[in-house]
């Protein structure tokens, strides 16, 4: 199995085009690790700690992370979030959880934030992909697709990655180009159980 990390990028602002393209440079069987540019790893296990989780549910359908700043509620660290933008807190929050030995089903929620998510190539077929074009609810479309073909989605509560972007949820985002379909908003199911690693 071949992991590929990749940071789409798309100056056009059509998110889902670049993603797409990604996956497609992932090898068949393997997974395609998509990174937002603004993020920042806190524990150099990062790698390893992927290949951990798809080794424990290889039949997911893509795995997110925990960081400071998202609009996912189940997805912000509490600790990263009183971190500031202090390096050195964000390094300690990602040791200390890089700890915890559990993963959690996030497949009732309504999308994860994508800055780092793992998607299998296999199940990335299975969808029509990300939505193109878009940027705003670009992760999302992914996610849908892969849920509303049984694939379940998981966060690895151990990888802790530091966002650096100042939240952009006061801005008017009006002109940009967004998944027109996303059912990202409204009443939302919490995630659903953890799982153990060995």
């Amino acid at each position: 199995m071949e992991i590929v990390v990749q940071i789409p990028f798309a100056t056009d602002l059509n998110l889902g085009r670049a993603c797409n393209q990604a996956m497609e440079r992932v090898p068949d069987g393997g997974w395609g690790v998509l990174m937002d540019h603004d993020i920042h790893m806190t524990t150099p296990h990062w790698f390893a700690q992927i290949e951990e989780a798809i080794a424990c549910l290889p039949d997911a359908g893509a795995f997110c992370v925990v960081t400071n700043r998202c609009a996912s509620p189940w997805q912000r660290a509490e600790e990263g979030v009183g971190a500031g933008d202090s390096l050195e807190a964000h390094y300690r929050v990602g040791e200390v959880r890089r700890a915890r030995r559990t993963l959690i089903d996030i497949t009732p929620t309504k999308g994860y934030a994508g800055l780092l998510q793992v998607v299998s190539k296999e199940a990335w077929r299975e969808t029509k992909g990300f939505a193109e074009p878009s940027l705003l609810c670009c992760d999302h479309s992914i996610f849908f697709g892969l849920k509303a073909n049984g694939r379940r989605i998981y966060m690895l509560e151990n990888l802790y990655v530091y966002h650096r972007r100042v939240t952009s949820s006061a801005r008017n985002q009006s002109h940009l180009p967004k998944w027109a379909d996303c059912p990202c908003r409204g009443r939302e199911d919490p995630p659903g159980p953890r799982i153990a690693m060995p």
